[in-house]
């Protein structure tokens, strides 16, 4: 079946009598998960919540109807209403396809050239009639993973972000803990469950992205299903559980708080890193790791073979592995995974 069809998912599901239906890492299925859910009673998110998880712009109203912190924004489906929205909005503005993924299909501008290329380009990429402009707030980039069950947020775990300017800013790393001091830490609590409950997850994990400036915290957008790039192995690290078991158990109708009961009663920390090409592009001749393996060593994969095109890194498509580390603190992670990546040989020809 075709993930992204959220009516042939429902009807096959129903067909095979399916005892529950979960995702994680993307937004691809998240529609149809939540219609699948609905229309067999299964547990999982809503699919009114699943179409506004799929659209920014739907997003977007709902924060600002239920008050979340977040930036503003104009939807737009022509370069008039761009003109008219950028009257409104300080340049610079971040242009933004309200259906993509991973990056894909957002603009920063800093001129209202840019906001116009921005603009095509976007329209070019999204399914749409219709994409949104709203205000860039600069500041530090973060983020947050959660879970609700039973209309109740288990936890709020903040974790950083590492990035690379590309055409905006794409993830390529995150750690935890997050290393700020606690009011930070209560406002994204704070700011998380509200944008929550305005977009009505509910049994699900959700994955948030946020910013800071001037010492508040906004939300960028959230959705409901774990963060990609390896955020489902730091929740693991970072509270001692079976993360993706928990997850699948909830969605076969199964309780997930068995899973959360048996959490460690203290944290550790975790750091993963994409491998990535940001010199140069080319056919894949040799990847390795040269140095040794040891038990705070949990993940060193290459997703790349010989022969394989390697990409300029551009998107989160572009990575070529991932490495995930555990330590005492999370300047030991840096340090170990700093001494992983200068051990990587990769040649391109």
């Amino acid at each position: 079946m075709n993930i992204a069809n959220p009516d042939e998912v429902a009807k096959k599901a129903a067909k095979l009598k399916l005892d529950g239906v979960a995702t994680c890492c993307l937004d691809t299925g998240i529609s149809a998960l939540g219609k699948t859910c609905d229309s067999l009673g299964l547990t999982g998110l809503p699919e009114k919540a699943a179409i506004m998880c799929n659209d920014k712009s739907k997003m977007k109203k709902a924060f600002m109807e239920y008050g979340v912190s977040t930036a503003q924004y104009f939807e737009i489906s022509n370069e008039e209403e761009l003109k008219n929205a950028l009257d409104k909005i300080k340049l610079p503005v971040i242009i933004k396809a309200t259906d993509l993924q991973g990056s894909n299909g957002i603009y920063i501008a800093k001129t209202e050239k840019d906001a116009y290329d921005g603009f095509h380009a976007a329209m070019k990429l999204t399914k749409r009639s219709y994409c949104i402009v709203e205000e860039f707030i600069e500041g530090w980039e973060f983020g947050a993973q959660a879970f609700v069950y039973n209309n109740e947020v288990l936890f709020v775990m903040p974790h950083g972000d590492e990035t690379y300017m590309s055409h905006t800013a794409v993830p390529v790393g995150h750690y935890v803990p997050l290393d700020c001091d606690e009011n930070i830490h209560k406002q994204t609590e704070e700011a998380v469950k509200n944008a929550i409950k305005a977009l009505g997850l509910n049994n699900c994990a959700v994955n948030v992205d946020l910013i800071l400036r001037d010492n508040k915290v906004y939300v960028i957008e959230l959705t409901g299903r774990v963060g990609a790039n390896c955020l489902p192995e730091l929740v693991e690290i970072n509270f001692g559980i079976e993360y993706y078991k928990m997850i699948a158990a909830m969605a076969v109708g199964e309780n997930p708080l068995e899973y959360w009961g048996k959490r460690n009663s203290k944290t550790t920390a975790g750091l993963a890193r994409m491998i990535l090409s940001t010199e140069e592009s080319g056919t894949l001749e040799d990847i390795k790791y040269t140095g040794e393996m040891d038990e705070d060593i949990l993940e060193i994969t290459f997703f790349k073979k010989t022969g394989d095109q390697i990409r300029k890194f551009v998107f989160s498509a572009d990575c070529i592995g991932q490495i995930i580390v555990k330590g005492s603190t999370l300047d030991e992670c840096r340090a170990k995974i700093n001494k992983i990546m200068s051990n990587i040989e990769i040649k391109l020809k």
